[in-house]
């Protein structure tokens, strides 16, 4: 049997591999195995293809609309596939969640065993919790520990922020202008004005250094922690909606100080950057100082809907810290985060994030001189435009093509998974390069 490339029928991947001594060909997704497409599949998928042609002469040419018209009916490694078996590279996968591959077999394997043991214990502890909390430890410093584990990034940065105050026994808190640490009323303020009318005094946000050189915003944090009683300082170090951008080591050393100084706790949000995603363990990984709290999330549940706190352990988690929440800590998630991490240094990541890395930078850096910003790191990158294109047409041409990702404003967001397919990432990069290059 001869496979071939779901997106070039006529052209052969390559030849069959096998996983047993049987000649069993893999159909399903295994981190350590590379997903085929068989010749039985090849007239559903031409059949698909005719179909979206047609379709797409007579639907509304707006990204939105057919966006609500899509339904994902299945997903493997890379790939995601719609009602009609349409086949797409997806460059976004899950806002950057899914880090080993859709429908990863040993994480999945792991979630069903737990299934059929127990979901949720009403904040009893279970064996799970703990596999969880030691997968997690065992990536941090000796210094910190797991204090919380939550099911979105929003709460582990509300947690952050009660840790913060009873620890300092202050009530401020300060944010970079265009960082996500979420979307509750006080996470969401701190990285952007929702114009909703919402003012929250004690909390201060400061531009970034796309508008302002690093010196001067030093010195804006330092004149802020002198007038008020800041208990934490909140960072994105690479911001994935605010465009990309990412100051100098030297100056995130430099804030850390001024925390120091002032008695204020440095909470690093990783929950994107986290795992490996920009090429080292957590961005803070390669500097000279571990932040006091430490947001994850994201990649660490390959999907699941996961988030944690690390803290120093010299901060004791108290009641007034209001730690627990209904689904802190579940079984459920606890599973997909200890197979997720089991199954992450398996990868190799230290070695497949730089070729990523390079894939993308070789593919995509040129679009510099058609006035298209390109920032990021490892596999986490973000492409700014200018205001000639038209965001929704790109977004439409780009999955006309069989390529799926994500923008908000002007921004384009890549965020492969780690498993991608060499062959799969760069096709899908040309074409993204092509359809910005010709507007």
């Amino acid at each position: 049997m001869r496979l071939y490339c779901a997106t070039n029928l006529a052209r052969p991947l390559f030849e069959p591999i096998t996983d047993d001594s049987s000649g069993r060909v893999p159909t399903r997704f295994d981190s350590n195995q590379i997903p085929l497409i068989d010749e039985s599949h090849m007239k559903l998928e031409a059949a698909s293809y005719a179909v979206r042609i047609q379709d797409n002469a007579v639907m509304d040419e707006s990204w939105e609309t057919i966006k609500s018209q899509l339904r994902i009916t299945r997903a493997e490694n890379d790939c995601l596939f719609d009602q009609r078996g349409t086949r797409l590279i997806d460059l976004f996968s899950g806002n950057g969640t899914v880090w080993l591959g859709h429908a990863n077999a040993r994480i999945n394997e792991r979630l069903a065993a737990q299934l059929n043991r127990v979901w949720i214990t009403g904040g009893l502890e279970t064996e799970i919790h703990l596999e969880a909390v030691s997968a997690i430890e065992g990536f941090m410093p000796a210094t910190h520990r797991v204090a919380g584990l939550y099911s979105t990034g929003m709460e582990a940065a509300e947690f952050a922020i009660r840790v913060a105050r009873v620890v300092t026994g202050r009530t401020d808190v300060v944010g970079f202008a265009r960082s996500m640490h979420g979307k509750s009323l006080a996470t969401a303020y701190l990285g952007w004005d929702n114009r909703d009318g919402v003012r929250l005094p004690q909390f201060h946000r400061l531009p970034f250094i796309s508008t302002v050189a690093e010196d001067e915003l030093l010195e804006l944090l330092r004149c802020t922690l002198q007038d008020h009683p800041v208990a934490a300082v909140f960072i994105e170090p690479l911001q994935g909606s605010g465009g990309g951008h990412a100051a100098t080591d030297s100056f995130y050393e430099q804030v850390y100080q001024l925390c120091r100084e002032s008695g204020a706790l440095l909470v690093f949000d990783e929950i994107l950057t986290g795992f490996y995603r920009t090429g080292t363990p957590f961005y803070f990984t390669k500097m000279n100082f571990h932040p006091d709290l430490l947001l994850l999330g994201k990649a660490m549940g390959n999907g699941f809907a996961v988030s944690g706190l690390v803290a120093h352990k010299d901060y004791t988690i108290r009641p007034e810290m209001l730690p627990g929440s209904t689904y802190a800590g579940n079984p459920l998630a606890c599973a997909a985060i200890t197979a997720t991490l089991t199954e992450l240094p398996k990868l190799r990541p230290l070695e497949k994030v730089p070729e990523i890395e390079k894939l993308i930078c070789n593919c995509l850096s040129p679009l510099r001189e058609h006035g298209v910003q390109v920032r990021g790191r490892g596999a986490m990158w973000i492409l700014e435009l200018p205001d000639r294109f038209d965001m929704q047409q790109v977004s439409l041409r780009l999955y006309k093509r069989g390529v799926l990702l994500s923008y908000t404003g002007r921004i384009l967001r890549l965020l492969p998974t780690l498993t991608t397919l060499p062959d799969n990432l760069a096709k899908a990069c040309e074409i993204v390069r092509e359809e910005l290059t010709d507007n």
